[in-house]
């Protein structure tokens, strides 16, 4: 509450800054980690079964993303402090951040498909940490777009740890498919690079 009510009187913390930065230039932040699972040597090689669970885990991640944006927009996609809508509604109503969830997720599960386990314990740690920075700028980038509004709504869901119901009242924001999957297209882009630079390390880079 208290960096909340910090950027209502005009000021930001250490850590929003540090955000804000990030938060900038998040669409470049995993590419070294990219490049690290391609030409670094794997440390294993999983099972099929083994390639199936994280293959499995790497879709629910993006499936999740599609269901947020789906709800959210263009709200996803901004590179600026400013915010048209406070949206609470699909996976909003239970947890803050479904979006980071979802990429921390990702990048980690995509580490293992590629045979790292120290390597994918720092994505997940270097992901975490990126978003627990961009999380704090935007908080407060909200909270002094939106005032009582959106400090009521982080009374009520949990920043990371989703709730098993609905903690909120939704804001009526509906599903639209199509604006998800034309959000969307950047990270189906990445997807299938991931997975032709997995294909051309297997067969070529053994």
């Amino acid at each position: 509450m208290t960096a909340h009510n910090a950027t209502l009187n005009g000021s930001w913390t250490i850590s929003a800054q540090i955000g804000r930065i990030w938060f900038r230039w998040r669409s470049f932040s995993p590419i070294p980690l990219f490049v690290m699972l391609f030409l670094l040597p794997s440390e294993f090689k999983c099972s099929i079964a083994q390639y199936g669970l994280l293959i499995l885990g790497v879709f629910l991640a993006e499936g999740l993303r599609v269901w947020s944006v789906g709800h959210a927009g263009s709200n996803t996609r901004t590179r600026g402090e400013t915010v048209n809508q406070l949206v609470h509604a699909g996976p909003y109503q239970f947890v803050r951040n479904p979006l980071y969830i979802a990429n921390v997720a990702m990048y980690t599960f995509c580490g293992m498909i590629f045979g790292f386990g120290l390597l994918s314990f720092f994505i997940f740690i270097y992901s975490s940490l990126e978003y627990y920075f961009i999380v704090s700028f935007e908080e407060q980038v909200l909270s002094k777009t939106f005032g009582q509004s959106y400090l009521d709504y982080c009374e009520k869901v949990p920043r990371w740890v989703p709730s098993f119901k609905p903690a909120c009242i939704s804001s009526g924001h509906t599903f639209n498919l199509w604006r998800a999957l034309k959000s969307e297209k950047s990270t189906f882009f990445s997807m299938t690079a991931m997975a032709l630079g997995f294909f051309i390390k297997v067969l070529f880079l053994k």
